[in-house]
C-alpha cells in the first residue's frame, strides 16, 4: 500500500530511509479510460443473427452435406483393399499402355501405299505377255464351268485372264470412242466363246 505525504512516497509496512524518499513534483493525472468502445452504441438486436443457407460459407455447407457413416472395421478394411486393388489396376493399365506405345514407336511406318497400288496394274500388264504364253499351253485342258468345282490354281488362272481382258479393253481405241458399245461387244464375244466351248 502506498501513501503520498508531503510530496514523499511512503510505503506502508516497509521502512524506507529518508534519503531514498525523494520529493515528487509530478501531478498524478486522473485515470485514463482505455475502453475504445465506450462511445459506440450497438443495438443488441443487431448482434443476434441466424445463418441462412445462402449466407453460409462453403466450409459450413460442406460440413452439413457430409453425413459421416460409421463403418465397422471389416467394412473399412474391405474398402481399403478395393481402393488398393483399383490403384494396382490403374498402374497395370498405365504400364500396358506405355508398353504398347513403345511397341508402336518401334514398328517401322511403311508410309503411303497409294504409289504401290497405282504401280500394280502396270506390272500386271508387263506380266500379261508371259502369262499368255503359259495360258495357251494350259488352254488345251478342259475347264469346269462352275467355280466351286475348280481348284485354287484354276480359279486364279481364270481371274488373271479376266483381268488381262479388262486391261486390254480399257486400252483399246473402241473403248475410248464409246465405252458402252465396246463393253457390250466384248461381252457378246465372250459369251459366244463360252457357248462354243460348252457345245
Amino acid at each position: 500500500m502506498v501513501h503520498v505525504h508531503n510530496m514523499r512516497v511512503c510505503y506502508v509496512g516497509i521502512h524506507v530511509p529518508c534519503w531514498f524518499a525523494a520529493p515528487i513534483n509530478l501531478i498524478i493525472p486522473p485515470f485514463i479510460n482505455t475502453n475504445i468502445f465506450a462511445r459506440t452504441k450497438i443495438d443488441p438486436s443487431a448482434l443476434v443473427q441466424t445463418l441462412e443457407l445462402d449466407v453460409r460459407s462453403v466450409t459450413s455447407i460442406r460440413r452439413g452435406a457430409e453425413a459421416k457413416t460409421v463403418l465397422p472395421k471389416k467394412e473399412k478394411m474391405k474398402l481399403r483393399r478395393e481402393q488398393c486393388l483399383q490403384k494396382i489396376e490403374a498402374i497395370k493399365l498405365a504400364e500396358q499402355k506405355h508398353r504398347e506405345e513403345r511397341r508402336r514407336r518401334a514398328t517401322v511406318v511403311v508410309g503411303d501405299l497409294h504409289p504401290l497400288r497405282d504401280a500394280l496394274p502396270e506390272l500386271l500388264g508387263l506380266e500379261a505377255g508371259s502369262r499368255r504364253q503359259a495360258c495357251s499351253r494350259e488352254s488345251n485342258k478342259p475347264r469346269p464351268s462352275e467355280l466351286s468345282r475348280m481348284s485354287a490354281a484354276q480359279r486364279q488362272h481364270l481371274l488373271e485372264e479376266g483381268r488381262t481382258r479388262f486391261q486390254e479393253l480399257l486400252g483399246s481405241p473402241a473403248y475410248r470412242a464409246s465405252p458402252l458399245v465396246a463393253i457390250g461387244q466384248t461381252l457378246a464375244r465372250q459369251m459366244q466363246l463360252e457357248d462354243g466351248g460348252q457345245l
